[in-house]
């Protein structure tokens, strides 16, 4: 297993005035388990959780109680040995990139981070071509790019320092309806060739039945049900139920 989530548990202080705080659960007992080479989606509504699991498995939050282990080890030792090896799409592209950067130094970013400065131009065209943007593109800034091209730099800049592991955080949910099956066609790809795992973290039921293999259904902090994509006429839980009879991908019984 690449990334196992062991009983994870993760509270935040609610202010209740001078004297009284008290504590608002936010995720409860999560553990889940991620195979290598996988998609695994992560689907529940706004404030369910998603976010904060996604912060905790990406190290950028700590649980409450339990632990997240990758490839066998605690995250705080495997990521000293694979620096560069975890990275993650986030849904506002506007705001994870500075306006001030060209195209260049946007994918150039996690590389100089890592000492890499070498061939670094020869790099960033690999990386350009890679999804599918032209090379002329390199010296633009934020404002002169689509929604689209914009989130394609986004994962130039995710895969640059060849991870294993990629966290894709609502990372379509802000771009049109065509420009989503451009992107979710160009991510199928690269976790191919490149032998990536993925956690796809969305509310869109579709999106996450287009790539994934698997799917977890997260509601008010617990995982209520988990099913492969193939097999999503079998959900039991009322909350599955009732998002997969919302998009009307057929009639869960």
């Amino acid at each position: 297993m690449f990334v196992n989530v062991e009983n994870v548990s993760k509270s935040y202080n609610k202010d209740g005035g001078f004297f009284i705080k008290s504590k608002t659960e936010v995720l409860s007992d999560i553990s889940l388990q991620i195979k290598k080479g996988e998609c695994l989606g992560l689907i529940g509504e706004s404030g369910s959780g998603k976010s904060t699991l996604s912060k905790i498995i990406l190290g950028l939050e700590k649980p409450g109680r339990g632990r997240v282990m990758i490839e066998g080890e605690p995250f705080s030792i495997w990521i000293k040995k694979n620096k560069g090896k975890m990275s993650v799409v986030f849904q506002d592209y506007t705001s994870s990139v500075n306006p001030q950067f060209t195209t260049r130094s946007i994918i150039a970013e996690p590389l100089i981070a890592l000492g890499v400065n070498k061939n670094l131009d020869e790099r960033i065209a690999e990386l350009l071509s890679r999804v599918g943007l032209p090379l002329t593109m390199i010296h633009k800034y934020l404002h002169e790019l689509s929604g689209g091209q914009l989130q394609r730099v986004c994962i130039a800049r995710a895969i640059a320092t060849k991870p294993k592991f990629i966290v894709l955080d609502e990372a379509i949910s802000s771009l049109d309806v065509s420009s989503q099956a451009e992107i979710l066609q160009l991510l199928r790809d690269i976790k191919d060739d490149m032998n990536m795992t993925y956690l796809f973290i969305t509310h869109d039921l579709q999106v996450v039945a287009n790539i994934c293999n698997r799917i977890l259904f997260l509601y008010q902090g617990e995982i209520v049900e988990e099913l492969e994509s193939s097999n999503l006429l079998l959900a039991k839980n009322d909350y599955a139920k009732r998002l997969l009879n919302s998009v009307m991908l057929f009639n869960v019984p």
